[in-house]
């Protein structure tokens, strides 16, 4: 039987975090052959294993990547990062290695190997985080406090020169001074690491991870991104997943808007936004088919939209729940379908080719002008604003919906609605309310954002739904406008123009004023104070 190779890893890390960190995972891993010397490379190595004390600069960690992988571009880039680092998750993940993992135990650092190994992708990354020195002393001891104390002095000063270096007006004879400086950190503090034990900086010990606080920091990531495989079924897998819990916690409403779905009584809305999710995967299963893919999106979902509001409307409620309506029992779920119109179309939505065209063809998505590809952990993070964007603008047309059955209806209010709109004055003022909000909207506001060519989004933050503004083109939306609307975009457009003009003329009256009361008003005012001065002395000479 002929035994498997092992899988030839090359680690790039200073030699004694390099020794100790290998001899880890082979002993727990014997498939495993780490290499610290390039040399020692037979072929192709099967992964590179970056490993960072710290992340200083960006670009040269950028053009360090560039270069292994113009090197050996079959093989992925690992990047390992310690706990402390002062760069966000957005910046981590244009590095352009196939996973970036910070803070590791042993375990969880094998297991994202072998993932990579297979062509998945791994990102975790959490906020920026600063050691604890009293903590870190009370659990270790003086060799580890004396570590801490002394990178961190190091870290500060080497931030302090990095932000130096970054200004363009630095002169050459400071800039040599810099660097030999920064040389001179750096030294120090791969000593410091030599005496005081290197694995430390990078890996958890045991006594650490009995702190559940530090178990939360390993385990829970501000951003948590896993692909065994970049098939579209696995994308849409993790997908999901990551929608499916930001939806599970009870969620705060930060926008002035989405009126009509926070009538909805807590466990309604919940069921609601969880059906959404789920009837939106039903749209991708079903579009994932040959006679879909003949015709275009846009169409097809025309097609799809009121079956699919007609099924949320069925699902988010048991189907069989019923109430009694002119001394009949009704089936409440089919009651709304009948009775509610499935059609509305909400122009502010984006094109739905944007997210079901990437996923379904595997095609890159275009973000900040640059194409990313669809397993790229930027591209999965656009995708899910653009589909909680899609969740809470449907649910919020579907509440309307129920909010007008409910007027018709008032048994519905207890089952659907807050307490407070039970009362017939409240729910009719709340409707006045949403009804002039949308007029308002369609009125002024969306003008004005096609013209600024910006369109509103909601999505999650820290269990919250926030607004954010993105910036696209919508020329083609603003040639559809009717008159009325296009009027308020013509007034813009004519203040715009007439600002500078305007300002200019209230700059020329206020020159033109302050002239008049110093040079005139002013000069008068000081003639006349003069003579009477003169006056009342030859008075009081003559006296």
């Amino acid at each position: 039987m002929i035994e498997e190779r092992a899988k030839q890893i090359l680690m790039i890390a200073p030699s004694l975090l390099g020794e100790s960190l290998a001899l880890q995972l082979t002993s727990q891993d014997n498939n495993l052959e780490i290499i610290l010397n390039t040399k020692d490379i037979n072929g192709f190595p099967k992964l590179i294993l970056f490993c960072l004390e710290e992340v200083e600069l960006s670009n040269s960690i950028k053009l360090e990547i560039l270069k292994l992988k113009e090197r050996w571009d079959q093989s992925p880039v690992l990047i390992v990062i310690p706990k402390s680092i002062k760069l966000s998750s957005t910046d981590l993940m244009t590095f352009g290695s196939e996973g970036v993992i910070q803070d590791p135990t042993v375990e969880l650092l094998r297991d994202t190997i072998n993932i990579l190994l297979e062509g998945g992708r791994v990102f975790k990354i959490n906020n920026e985080t600063n050691y604890n020195a009293d903590s870190i002393h009370n659990s270790y001891g003086l060799g580890h406090w004396l570590l801490t104390s002394g990178l961190s002095q190091i870290n500060k000063d080497l931030h302090s020169i990095d932000n130096m270096l970054g200004k363009k007006s630095i002169n050459t004879f400071y800039l040599f001074i810099l660097l030999g400086r920064r040389r001179e950190l750096l030294t120090a503090k791969r000593l410091i690491i030599w005496l005081w034990g290197p694995l430390e900086v990078l890996i958890e010990s045991p006594i650490k991870n009995n702190s559940s606080k530090n178990i939360n920091l390993i385990n829970k990531y501000s951003t948590d991104i896993t692909l065994k495989n970049t098939s579209t079924n696995e994308l849409w897998k993790v997908i999901y997943k990551r929608l499916k819990e930001r939806l599970q916690d009870e969620l705060t409403n930060s926008t002035d808007e989405l009126t009509a779905l926070y009538s909805l009584n807590k466990s309604k809305r919940s069921n609601l936004l969880n059906t959404l999710l789920q009837e939106f995967s039903f749209i991708i299963n079903k579009l994932d088919s040959k006679d879909y893919h003949e015709n275009g999106f846009e169409e097809n979902m025309q097609s799809i939209t009121p079956e699919l509001r007609a099924n949320t409307l069925r699902n988010f409620i048991d189907s069989y729940d019923r109430l009694q309506k002119n001394g009949v029992d009704v089936f409440i779920s089919d009651f709304l379908v009948h009775s509610s119109d499935l059609g509305i179309v909400d122009d502010e939505l984006p094109s739905i080719a944007l997210i079901i065209d990437p996923i379904l063809n595997n095609k890159p998505i275009l973000i900040d002008g640059e194409y990313l590809a669809i397993e790229d952990p930027r591209s999965i993070i656009q995708l899910e604003t653009f589909i909680l964007n899609w969740i809470f603008r449907t649910a919020e047309i579907v509440s309307e919906e129920i909010i007008s059955s409910c007027s018709e209806w008032p048994e519905l209010r207890k089952y659907f609605l807050n307490k407070e709109l039970v009362s017939t004055r409240e729910l009719e003022r709340k409707r006045n309310h949403i009804n002039t909000n949308n007029q308002l909207q369609n009125l002024f506001k969306k003008p004005v954002r096609l013209y600024e060519s910006k369109r509103l989004y909601y999505t999650i933050k820290n269990n919250s739904i926030e607004k954010i503004i993105i910036l696209e083109p919508r020329d083609d939306e603003l040639k559809k406008l009717d008159w009325a609307q296009r009027q308020i975009a013509f007034t813009i457009e004519l203040r715009d123009a007439l600002a500078p003009q305007l300002q200019a003329i209230i700059q020329y009256l206020g020159d033109l004023i302050v002239l008049i009361l110093t040079k005139v008003v002013g000069r008068s005012i000081g003639l006349i104070g003069r003579g009477i001065a003169q006056g009342m002395g030859r008075n009081l000479s003559k006296g």
